[in-house]
């Protein structure tokens, strides 16, 4: 996949501008300007999905950019934009420590005992607590902004969430995310298999069917 990571980046601090708290503008490019180099070269997983170098940082910016387009399409919830975008772009900094840099033909990627006795939703509410206890900032708030990193995932499970989400801002965070963990690793798959034959992707739960529609056009 050819992607451009310095323009990708630059858009998730594009996204970050557009948080009004500026407690959580500042923490949020901050921690995007400690964590650069990890972002960078980090996959977003070992397999299931986003698995290159840079991975992590497109996969972030695209659930946040899928939370903001499905914030767009129900404007009438009145959901806390500042906490999606925060939590959209934050969401999986945890990951930061899990693996290591992205290397091709590497079969292990995992970085020892951080992934498997800690995950990535423990990881990163202490990551981003760590920043937010340097201002001054309401307790309860906080716990919110917390709440939105450790339960993004919608299940409890070894990568799962640490209390389920208990705010609708989450809950589209966790949809927006499942979108593009699910989605992405499509493209190679769909593009490989045949007019009406069966093809799996990674992390799906069972075989789809290409379509058989004449007027199926490959090359949109």
């Amino acid at each position: 996949m050819n992607i451009n990571l310095n323009e990708i980046y630059e858009k998730c601090i594009e996204y970050s501008n557009k948080i009004k708290n500026p407690i959580l503008r500042e923490v949020s490019q901050l921690i995007y300007k400690d964590y650069k180099e990890k972002l960078m070269n980090k996959p977003a997983t070992t397999g299931s999905h986003h698995c290159f170098k840079g991975g992590l940082l497109y996969h972030i910016y695209s659930v946040t950019k899928n939370a903001i387009t499905l914030c767009d399409l129900y404007p009438q919830l009145e959901v806390d934009m500042d906490l999606i975008i925060f939590g959209s772009l934050l969401h999986d900094i945890g990951k930061t420590n899990d693996f290591k840099d992205f290397e091709e033909n590497n079969e292990n990627l995992t970085n020892g005992n951080s992934s498997a006795l800690l995950g990535h939703s423990y990881e990163g509410t202490h990551i981003v607590e760590i920043y937010l206890s340097k201002y001054d900032i309401d307790e309860q708030f906080k716990n919110q902004v917390i709440h939105s990193i450790g339960s993004h995932m919608n299940e409890y499970s070894e990568w799962g969430a640490l209390v389920l989400p208990k705010m609708l801002e989450v809950v589209i965070i966790n949809f927006a995310d499942n979108i593009d963990a699910h989605i992405e690793p499509a493209h190679d798959k769909i593009s490989n298999a045949k007019i009406g034959e069966l093809y799996k992707i990674e992390n799906a739960p069972r075989e789809y069917y290409k379509s058989l529609n004449p007027n199926y056009n490959t090359n949109r």
